[in-house]
């Protein structure tokens, strides 16, 4: 059973990602991340609207991805932080490397451009 919900806008792909990134879940989110990568979309977008809880571990794997999505040509992003999540990406410095939207609407438009 997959961990994430996935659907497409055109040639955008939005992941939304589980209420808990644990150690536990950063393991399945990658494999899961990497197939979807893998595809080559024009641009991966992450809805964290959910998710209540991220791990150094989720982080990781939320780097990772991205990477490997702008080294294939695409465009990354994730939007719609809770405060507890935003207050994790900021600390870790995440929020300065990463791309991050207040609402899907905000991040279609972006990597639209």
């Amino acid at each position: 059973m997959a961990l994430c919900e996935v659907r497409t806008k055109g040639e955008i792909t939005i992941v939304v990602m589980p209420l808990q990134i644990d150690h536990v879940a950063a393991l399945e989110l990658d494999h899961e991340l990497h197939e979807l990568a893998a595809r080559e979309p024009k641009a991966l977008l992450c809805d964290f609207s959910g998710t209540k809880y991220i791990s150094s571990s989720g982080l990781r794997i939320i780097l990772k991805t991205a990477k490997t999505v702008k080294t294939e040509g695409g465009r990354f992003g994730i939007f719609a932080l809770a405060p507890f999540v935003d207050h994790i990406f900021t600390m870790s410095g995440f929020a300065q490397i990463l791309s991050i939207y207040d609402n899907e609407e905000a991040a279609i438009r972006a990597v639209s451009r």
